[in-house]
Formats: C-alpha cells, sequence, structure tokens
C-alpha cells in the first residue's frame, strides 16, 4: 500500500512535466552554422572593440580603465567623468571588460 500511494506520487509528477515538454525541432543543419558563424563574429567584434578601447585609454596595460586614464585627454571632464560613473558599475574606480562593453553599446 505504502509503495503504491508513493508510485502513485511520483507518476503525479513526472507526468505532467513530461506531457507539457514540447520535442524540440531540430534546426536546418546549414541554419545553425550560419547562427554560429554570426555568434563568433559578434564576439570577435565586440572582443575587438574592447581592445582597441583599451588600447587608446589603458596606459597602464592592467585590462581595465581607471577614472583617471578615461578622464585623460577628454575635453569636458565634468560630462565624461558622470559618464564614467554611468558605467563604473561595481563603483571600483575602473571600468572591467564587460562595463567597457556596455560603454560601447555592444
Amino acid at each position: 500500500m505504502k509503495t503504491t500511494t508513493i508510485a502513485l506520487l511520483l507518476a503525479a509528477l513526472i507526468i505532467p512535466a513530461q506531457i507539457g515538454a514540447a520535442p524540440r525541432e531540430k534546426e536546418d543543419p546549414k541554419k545553425e552554422e550560419e547562427r554560429k558563424k554570426q555568434e563568433k563574429a559578434e564576439k570577435e567584434r565586440k572582443r575587438d572593440a574592447v581592445k582597441e578601447f583599451l588600447k587608446q585609454k589603458d596606459s597602464n596595460k592592467d585590462n581595465s580603465v581607471s577614472r583617471d586614464e578615461y578622464l585623460a585627454g577628454e575635453s569636458d571632464q565634468d560630462a565624461a567623468g558622470k559618464k564614467f560613473d554611468e558605467f563604473n558599475k561595481n563603483g571600483d574606480r575602473a571600468l572591467s571588460k564587460s562595463e567597457i562593453e556596455a560603454l560601447l553599446g555592444l
């Protein structure tokens, strides 16, 4: 009796989950390959943009941009400072690669 009750409870949990799960359609191999190529190209574009930004701003080559590095060479220091503060999400006074991506709109 106890075993039957447990089996019925398990079946009540498992069967609805299997019924609600729609079978996943296979993507056309050519479309899947093209999608992967596009994803790879997008990642490379982001990486190259961040690398170029770091090349221009990261004077100490630590792969992040400090507030002083960011403000160097900016004509409007106040606007640049506000923009830096807006994208420095964790407040560590340096822009990480993910913060730089957000700054660049990537």
